[in-house]
């Protein structure tokens, strides 16, 4: 066997070099690790989103939503539920979105602006509500009372002032209102109080014109107003049409129940007239000093004068009469009517055409002043 040629030493650093490519690298601990971990964390995520059910399509309800309506009281806010929707599972379209995004946006139809609550209370409680009937608005009859409904309600037009009288005062305006007394001490004397207060009332009431405005308040323990058509606090035309009602409600007006002067008053006032008429028999129950002063108030506010007109079974007028000082804390005038002097009263008839009013009452004499 020949001997093995040793290798030239310049041929070894190129073999090394070529074994070196021949033998794959090793692979670190480290870097097979992390392979192996984010593997799993991939693995993992698909699979949860995989499993996991797309949402709206299941049947429960994804979103409950609650829709309340915020009222603006002046002392707090209340909230009004409306109704539990559900969140829409379908697509919205653009014209959709504008519909429901207009009709959220307008008001309820319902919503009323906020109110001034003391304010109507305070109004409530000062001036009482007219009644009639029962003392329900809207019915006319009142213990036998038999009163013709009008179809309509006329305001006087281009008002001018005018001069009209109640036993012997004359009241100048174009507002008038006449509160009398019907209580039941009217009867006395055979009725003569109250048919010599019905015949001198529409006696007045026929020297007005289309050109002035009336109301009737009749009162016992509650005022009664006029009323036609539903509206018991309206002032009507003084033309002849409306006036021929009035007297036929007049002459329908009976006499009961006990007295109450404040509650008739304050309602008159409340129609801002300029003329308040008033008449009664009863001194008693008087008039406070502190509801005086809050009628003159009242009167003041509305520039109104308040005549008064007293019967009496004395020969002279009384000295202590609450009726005299309304009268002179209201610009008015104070007048007695002995009704044992009154003649004995027939009914007014029905004149054909308008009659002027006499200088004076001739149903009542009453007593110098």
């Amino acid at each position: 066997m020949g001997a093995m040629k040793p290798l030239e030493t310049s041929q070894m650093p190129t073999m090394n070099a070529e074994l070196a490519e021949m033998v794959p690298p090793e692979r670190t601990g480290s870097a097979l690790l992390m392979s192996v971990i984010l593997h799993v964390i991939l693995l993992t995520a698909l699979g949860l989103i995989w499993s996991q059910a797309p949402r709206g399509t299941d049947a429960s309800v994804d979103r409950p939503v609650g829709i309340a309506l915020v009222h603006r009281l002046p002392d707090r806010d209340r909230y009004q539920e409306i109704k539990e929707v559900v969140e829409p599972e379908k697509e919205v379209t653009d014209d959709m979105a504008t519909s429901s995004a207009a009709s959220s946006a307008a008001p309820p139809a319902d919503l009323s602006p906020p109110l001034d609550l003391p304010g109507v209370l305070e109004s409530m409680q000062s001036t009482p509500k007219p009644v009639s009937g029962d003392g329900l608005v809207g019915q006319s009859d009142l213990s036998g009372d038999a009163f013709s409904r009008g179809t309509g309600v006329q305001r006087a037009s281009d008002s001018a002032e005018a001069t009209t009288m109640v036993f012997g005062v004359s009241g100048s305006g174009s507002r008038f209102v006449y509160v009398f007394d019907r209580s039941d001490s009217m009867n006395g004397f055979g009725g003569k109080p109250l048919r010599a207060a019905k015949s001198e009332l529409i006696r007045s009431l026929r020297t007005l014109t289309d050109r002035q405005s009336f109301q009737l308040i009749f009162y016992n323990d509650k005022p009664k107003a006029f009323q036609l058509s539903g509206v018991p606090d309206q002032l009507f035309s003084g033309d002849k049409s409306y006036v021929n009602l009035a007297e036929n409600y007049i002459r329908s007006i009976s006499a009961f129940g006990g007295t109450e002067h404040e509650s008739a008053l304050k309602m008159a006032l409340r129609m801002a007239p300029d003329v308040i008429f008033f008449l009664t028999d009863a001194r008693i129950p008087r008039l406070s000093s502190g509801e005086l002063r809050e009628i003159r108030n009242l009167a003041d506010a509305s520039g109104a004068t308040i005549h008064t007109i007293e019967f009496g079974a004395d020969p002279a007028a009384p000295t202590d009469t609450f009726l005299r000082d309304l009268a002179a804390q209201n610009r008015g005038q104070y007048q007695y009517v002995d009704i044992r002097r009154l003649r004995t009263v027939s009914p007014v008839p029905q004149p054909k055409k308008s009659q002027p009013m006499n200088s004076g009452p001739p149903d009542a004499i009453p007593d110098s002043p």
